[in-house]
């Protein structure tokens, strides 16, 4: 019978503490764990164009992210289509801010381990994928998948593939319908019996096509899925004063005449500044359907 006090028998230390100042030692500190919890050769892949994967191992990929705002759903949902077919092996995902309450879910619905490192190397496990690898024994690490009772006197059970992520829409779309709604706002107000172009239909035409093309170029050109409605709402509210300030038809008569008007347009402008700075300041976090 072997001893408690044998070699086999000793858990082995974890990684030596060290300080992440940097994405590549965050991604070498989780290989470091990874090594520590039974997948000996998880190695860190920085700077590769891997899908996603920043940590590899025969049993297990990894992906890390050195970042101060919560980790949502798409990111987790982008390591699991990173896995393509190779449903053998046990996703992990690492980050050293938190994660939302939709990326929770995500991973408890995929067996994704969610961990949160130190920014002295300290690893905590989030959820309970996390919890089973960090506590059990190496031998005892197999990738988590999701199961189903067998019918049967056994009760055994098999894995069965988690569902696909969903497909996504491109991150620019929202901007880019926005922006040919604008198109059609800026061809249709100056010619409309209403309204009396000054200095001319042309030049106030092309002033309303300004935020329009540059939603469109946006929506062309965005790759990410930060949270857009705000800027989006606030750049749809500055072209109602441009088409005011242009429309000498409201500014005829006396000056009560003119106040509504002029109030509206102060009312408008301020609205759109603060919805667009409060947007820049919040770094716009996204939901995941929001683009």
């Amino acid at each position: 019978m072997r001893s408690d006090n044998t070699p086999a028998a000793i858990r082995p230390q974890p990684p030596a503490r060290r300080q992440i100042q940097s994405w590549q030692e965050a991604e070498r500190n989780a290989a470091a764990w990874m090594r520590h919890w039974g997948y000996e050769d998880a190695r860190a892949h920085p700077g590769g164009t891997d899908g996603g994967i920043d940590v590899r191992s025969a049993r297990a990929l990894g992906q890390v992210k050195y970042q101060g705002s919560a980790v949502g759903r798409p990111e987790l949902q982008r390591l699991f289509g990173a896995r393509g077919r190779a449903m053998d092996k046990q996703l992990l995902f690492f980050t050293g801010s938190s994660y939302a309450a939709t990326a929770i879910e995500y991973a408890a619905e995929n067996g994704i381990a969610l961990f949160v490192y130190g920014l002295d190397g300290s690893m905590t496990a989030v959820n309970a994928p996390a919890r089973r690898i960090s506590t059990a024994p190496p031998s005892a690490r197999t990738p988590t998948s999701v199961r189903t009772p067998m019918p049967g006197p056994a009760a055994a059970s098999r894995p069965v593939a988690p569902p696909a992520p969903p497909k996504e829409g491109r991150p620019g779309i929202g901007r880019f319908v926005l922006g040919l709604v604008l198109v059609a706002v800026a061809l249709v107000i100056p010619g409309s019996d209403s309204f009396d172009p000054r200095p001319n239909r042309t030049l106030v035409t092309i002033l309303l096509l300004v935020i329009p093309c540059i939603l469109i170029l946006w929506g062309i050109t965005e790759k990410s899925r930060r949270r857009f409605w705000p800027t989006g709402l606030g750049l749809f509210l500055l072209d109602p004063p441009l088409a005011w300030l242009s429309n000498a038809r409201l500014w005829r008569g006396d000056t009560s005449e003119a106040l509504l008007p002029t109030t509206m347009t102060m009312l408008f402008v301020t609205v759109s500044v603060l919805l667009i700075r409060w947007n820049a300041r919040t770094g716009g976090a996204a939901a995941p359907d929001e683009s």
